[in-house]
């Protein structure tokens, strides 16, 4: 089996995805992780002080360097404003996708990232090795119409699934979303007319 590789740097119109940098705690700080409203529902603490953030990009840095667990912020080009993190378990054949938008981005920098989102997808399913990406969030949550908008299906509720310390629970519910791409036939055809219709982009959504 191919080594996994995931690319440093990813591209939307708009945005830049990228490997957090010590340069970005401040923004991550503020923009995301010292927010209660964008932490409520994951599975680690808000952060409390910058050195909280300093401590999770260092870790980031060397999941990057193992290539475990690769992250990107997403970064507006035109303002340099951090917007979301990704986050990314490849596990061939599937690999697990999680996300923070900060809700502090406005409407427009939400649909940003859902469109550098939507690329990102585009580019991880169509990895030779990867057949399925899975996500999962909590069912009191507010992403669920954001994964069915980004092309993902609901499959399952997962029962005390996952640790909500943000909220005091030792465990929480979650929604399983998944999207898989057909295994057979396995040509390069194939997959980029399944990612044409799969990855439609919504008409409100369109650019001119």
């Amino acid at each position: 089996m191919s080594v996994f590789r995931a690319p440093e740097l990813i591209e939307s119109n708009e945005l830049l995805l990228r490997p957090p940098e010590p340069r970005d705690a401040q923004a991550l700080y503020d923009e995301m992780f010292s927010d209660p409203d964008t932490v409520r529902h994951l599975t680690y603490l808000r952060h409390t002080s910058l050195d909280d953030t300093l401590a999770f990009i260092d870790i980031a840095q060397k999941d990057w360097e193992s290539g475990a667990l690769p992250r990107w912020v997403l970064e507006d080009k035109a303002s340099g404003r951090l917007v979301g993190l990704i986050e990314l378990q490849p596990w061939p054949p599937r690999a697990e996708f999680c996300f923070v938008i900060s809700r502090r981005g406005g409407a427009r920098r939400r649909r940003a990232s859902l469109d550098a989102l939507r690329k990102f997808l585009r580019w991880l399913i169509a990895q030779p090795q990867i057949y399925r990406v899975f996500a999962c969030c909590a069912v009191d949550g507010n992403a669920h119409s954001v994964m069915e908008r980004l092309g993902f299906t609901l499959e399952a509720k997962l029962t005390n699934y996952e640790a909500r310390p943000n909220l005091g629970l030792a465990a929480g519910d979650s929604y399983l979303y998944a999207m898989t791409r057909p295994l057979k036939p396995p040509h390069v055809a194939d997959t980029l007319d399944w990612m044409d219709r799969h990855f439609s982009v919504e008409p409100d959504e369109s650019r001119t």
